[in-house]
């Protein structure tokens, strides 16, 4: 297949990878001049979390994710590190009380059976298809019947563990299902790009270098009533209650990833607030399916309700399509489109700072490569 959508030179240079999100150009530069100086305090880089200014950015970064996401007094918010797949075990470390209680998760796709694996190694874990639960098919009492022929069978789970959106598949949930059991969510894909339930939700975590900022920091939104000690020996760095009681200062805290964090939610706070990231990202998802769904030449594995607006997948169904519009992309300017590699195909991440010229690019060269294989 030709590189049909190639121009001239590259106009715009965008990475649509899924692994870290991008920085509008307010928050670059916000952090470049923070390098050098931030407040008469030297560089944000050599800021020490134990001085008023470390503390100060600490509290403002947490009073704004409280803020913009409404965090009710219920729920704490504690600044960690390790990413979500730190989570997927310390999670079960923290929430179980005794090895013999079960726990049931949400199977969805590839990050959900990461985390399953995770738990299976503490806890009894049952599973529950979750990828009906997330399309249009699924009615308004799919998920209570689902999880109540799960724990039928399994007993009252100590947690329900969700994935909401799961980045190598392409599969987004929708809702907040209500459960008796403590609702634990993964929001690392879509962590700020639409409200949350906290009446339903009691712990939700996000790795923040996707949506919010750089790899480093990771936020976990933790009912109160669930700080205890955890039953088995932890470091203290790994237990949810000691970290909460010293304020997510038990070791060193990553002062440049809650800057960065700090910066984005300034930002967002400017652009409007999360109802206006929200509908940006699910305006610019919207298009981008549909440059897809009008060619024949191309594939989206996911259909209806299901589809995700942050983490776009496809494929060419053409013999090597695949690889030909990643090089057709390439030259255009735009990276990154290649698909995970335990799925192939092609993805897109849609992440807060993606910006409308980029989609703008991409949908142009989209329809502009299917013109050239499609000739009518």
């Amino acid at each position: 297949m030709a590189s049909s959508c190639a121009a001239e030179a590259p106009r715009l240079l965008h990475d649509f990878g899924a692994a870290a999100g991008p920085l509008p150009d307010a928050v670059r530069s916000a952090v470049i001049e923070a390098c050098a100086d931030w407040r008469a305090q030297g560089s944000v880089l050599s800021l020490s979390f134990a001085s008023d200014a470390g503390r100060e950015l600490m509290q403002q970064t947490r009073a704004s994710l409280v803020r913009l996401l409404e965090v009710p007094d219920s729920h704490d918010v504690l600044f960690m590190q390790g990413g979500a797949s730190a989570q997927f075990g310390l999670v079960p470390a923290n929430l179980l009380r005794s090895p013999a209680e079960a726990v049931l998760y949400v199977e969805s796709g590839h990050w959900s059976r990461r985390a399953i694996a995770q738990a299976r190694q503490q806890a009894s874990v049952h599973s529950v298809d979750g990828r009906a639960l997330f399309g249009a098919g699924a009615t308004d009492d799919a998920w209570p019947l689902a999880l109540e022929r799960a724990t039928a069978s399994a007993g009252a789970p100590a947690y329900v563990h969700l994935t909401s959106n799961e980045t190598a598949d392409g599969r987004q949930c929708r809702a907040w299902p209500e459960c008796a059991a403590p609702l634990v969510v993964d929001m690392t894909s879509d962590f700020l790009s639409r409200p949350v339930d906290w009446s339903r939700v009691a712990l939700a975590y996000a790795a923040l270098q996707k949506l919010i900022g750089v790899a480093g920091l990771t936020v976990v939104i933790v009912r109160r009533d669930l700080l205890v000690p955890a039953e088995r020996p932890l470091p203290r760095v790994f237990d949810y209650a000691a970290q909460s009681a010293a304020a997510s200062r038990v070791n060193t805290p990553p002062l440049f990833a809650i800057f960065v964090a700090h910066a984005m939610l300034a930002w967002i706070a400017d652009a409007g607030g999360l109802q206006a990231v929200e509908a940006a990202v699910r305006r610019r998802s919207e298009r981008v399916y549909r440059a897809l769904d009008e060619a024949a030449l191309y594939r989206v594995g996911i259909g209806g309700a299901a589809r995700s607006h942050t983490s776009i997948c496809f494929a060419v169904a053409a013999r090597d399509g695949d690889a030909a519009l990643v090089e057709a992309a390439g030259e255009r300017g735009l990276r990154g489109l290649a698909g995970h590699a335990a799925h192939g195909g092609l993805r897109l991440a849609n992440y807060a700072g993606t910006s409308d010229a980029a989609i703008d690019e991409l949908c142009a060269c989209l329809r502009e490569f299917a013109r050239a294989e499609l000739p009518s």
